[in-house]
């Protein structure tokens, strides 16, 4: 009988996270450079992939020196393939080349091999032969002071689930033989997680975890090319790993992910990610955290665009044409603030370049840093710290020349610990082009103060708007996990199912992040997969835009009337569209008047919510505002809509005017 660890409850400290091991098998490079980072990641041991270590130019013995030299343990050697047969010469085969495993395994000073059931035609299909197999290689495995965790693929001829594995464990009844649990063969299948809890600690010899997006494929080439760390996938890990500490399994929680994008990326920054998604999990074990997240956060209230000098008269043309005044900017930076009602725009003219990784320049203008109120900046700092997140304290100067502001209270300490007077803001890194920046609400008088000239046109105040509803965020291909990963661990966010959505210039694969506001709203941010360079254009150009800010509106009819009224041209919509949604919808001719007459595009869910959004041209080729009203509950992007959004604006690349 299992004796169940109790599961741990919201704000408990029953759960103390266990060693951590991750596959050699993620990773690029050679075998030293993969050990290296692991070691600097944090990792206490590792699963050493019998391929990496054949294509190594180091000896087994090398091997365990180094990892003893870096503070690494070799806690399993794998994968052991086709064990079991129903053909007696070619199960004697395979016990002989365990065996000559064994032999590898001493110099290596490992004791724990992986098993996996056969997916071959040749597999024993009777469980009876199957005891009898997997007893003997116990046997000859106890006698060289070996053990054996035997694994179900989710491909495996006769055995695919976990459950069956662990029946014919118990059958065997042997101590070096015990069961491998992989969270991908789990709940790949649809299977039920919560049986893990009554697998004997005893018996439960290893734990491998992968997170995947849900995929409908064959499950072996899901399983070889797409998996992901726990963060980045929509796998229930949570759950699956309740079940595992109920079960008083006590060795390592090792990460085995195959993926083709980390096996080319840079082996210390996968190594990095696969520390901090494991400690992303851990938290979601410790705390059982609902959506709310582990720190208060409240509502987007700023949003800063670098635009550069070519850019920035367009950008601000465009502002005005969606009713922002120019109220102040800054003399030391140049930084523009623009409001409309709740919400504030700052534009940044002067920066030349930003980017989104290293060497991989954004368009401009691009949405450089987020900002977002929380009564508790300190927290988060804190968090980042423990997940191993880039950020940075911020003074927010008295004026534009720099001093410090007098208000008391200091928001956060400075990042080297030492203090300082003032408010600060908290500066978390997200995509490299785009930051999220932390501030207390009693700062917003003094962040406004910063903007020392005062140019104040008249209004702003009262508008059209009632806040950000989303934003659109750019992401090249290979840092889309690690963007998801730092969102989902670092503000608590749900990640929603991936969308992929082709339009006029090619596929856009989104993903909606979300969580709840203190305030009682939601927020929202939607990552864009921009693919690899097309030829003869940027790094990022797609000619259609992916950036974007989306503002709600109580009353988008009301709103499109103002903003015609002040002079902005909406992103004209075809008639084709109109005949569309009076084919797909059941409205009345007079909606789809209103709709038409206001370039509006419409979309509804099962339910009965509604989604109405407007959409300017875009500045350069990429950023776009958005203008949407939610109705009924509805809470997807209108992503039916993009297409028709799309193959407008690229039609008006060239000419479109933004307000008259």
């Amino acid at each position: 009988m299992a004796h169940p660890t109790p599961v741990p409850t919201a704000g408990s400290r029953m759960f103390e996270p266990p060693r951590t091991a991750v596959a050699t098998v993620c990773l690029s490079g050679p075998l030293g450079a993969k050990l290296e980072a692991v070691a600097a990641a944090g990792f206490d041991g590792y699963e050493l992939f019998e391929p990496d270590l054949v294509a190594s130019v180091l000896s087994p013995a090398e091997v365990a020196r180094r990892s003893a030299d870096l503070g690494l343990t070799i806690d399993l050697y794998q994968p052991f393939r086709d064990l079991d047969s129903a053909e007696p010469e070619r199960f004697h085969a395979s016990m002989r080349r365990l065996e000559r495993k064994f032999d590898v395994m001493d110099q290596l000073g490992c004791d724990l091999v992986l098993v996996c059931s056969s997916p071959l035609p040749t597999a024993s299909r009777d469980d009876a032969q199957l005891v009898d197999q997997l007893g003997a290689a116990a046997e000859l495995a106890a006698a060289r002071g070996k053990r054996i965790a035997y694994e179900a693929l989710a491909w495996g001829t006769h055995v695919g689930r976990y459950r069956h594995a662990y029946e014919l464990v118990a059958r065997v009844d042997h101590p070096a033989l015990g069961t491998c649990l992989d969270s991908f063969h789990v709940l790949s299948t649809g299977d039920d997680p919560d049986g893990i809890a009554a697998i004997p600690a005893e018996k439960f010899f290893f734990l491998q975890l992968a997170d995947a997006p849900r995929l409908s494929m064959d499950v072996l080439q899901w399983s070889r090319h797409h998996r992901r760390f726990p963060g980045q996938g929509t796998f229930d890990l949570t759950r699956f790993a309740r079940a595992v500490v109920a079960s008083g399994y006590a060795g390592p929680w090792s990460l085995e992910v195959f993926n083709d994008v980390f096996r080319e990326a840079d082996t210390a920054r996968t190594a990095r990610e696969a520390q901090r998604s494991l400690r992303y999990l851990f938290d979601q074990v410790e705390t059982q955290c609902d959506a709310a997240g582990p720190a208060p956060l409240d509502d987007i209230v700023s949003v800063r665009l670098a635009a550069g000098p070519a850019m920035a008269p367009a950008l601000a043309d465009l502002l005005h044409g969606l009713g922002f005044t120019l109220r102040a900017a800054q003399s030391g930076s140049g930084l523009q603030l623009y409001r409309h009602g709740p919400v504030a725009i700052v534009v940044d003219p002067t920066v030349g370049t930003v980017y989104t990784a290293p060497g991989v320049p954004a368009e401009l203008p691009a949405v450089a840093q987020i900002g977002i109120r929380s009564s508790d900046p300190a927290a988060w700092l804190a968090r980042s710290d423990a997940l191993d997140i880039s950020a940075v304290t911020v003074p927010i100067p008295l004026s534009g020349t720099g001093g410090g502001s007098a208000a008391a209270g200091v928001v956060a300490p400075a990042a080297d610990g030492a203090g300082h007077e003032g408010y600060s803001v908290l500066r978390v890194d997200v995509t490299g082009a785009t930051s999220v920046d932390l501030r207390h609400p009693d700062t917003a008088e003094a962040w406004e103060r910063a903007f020392d000239l005062v140019p104040r046109e008249s209004g702003g105040d009262a508008g059209v708007f009632i806040g950000v509803d989303h934003i659109g965020l750019a992401v090249p291909a290979d840092s889309w996990d690690g963007v998801i990963l730092l969102l989902r661990s670092m503000f608590a966010m749900s990640a929603h199912e991936g969308t992929d959505v082709p339009d006029a210039v090619g596929m856009l694969h989104t993903q909606a992040l979300t969580r709840p506001t203190d305030t009682g709203g939601e927020l929202r941010i939607v990552p864009a997969m921009i693919p690899g360079q097309a030829a003869g254009s940027g790094p990022l150009r797609r000619r259609g835009g992916v950036t974007h800010v989306a503002f709600g509106s109580a009353d988008i009819l009301a709103a499109a009337d103002r903003l015609a009224a002040a002079g902005l041209h909406p992103l004209p919509v075809p008639d084709n569209y109109y005949d569309d949604v009076t084919a797909r919808f059941d409205l009345p001719a007079a909606r789809i008047d209103q709709l038409r007459s206001r370039s509006l595009l419409y979309d509804a869910d099962e339910s009965g919510g509604e989604f109405l959004h407007m959409f300017t041209h875009t500045v350069g080729s990429d950023l776009f505002f958005e203008v949407v009203q939610r109705i009924g509950g509805y809470d997807g992007y209108g992503d039916v809509n993009s297409a028709v959004r799309v193959g407008a604006q690229v039609a008006g690349f060239e000419v479109a005017p933004a307000v008259e």
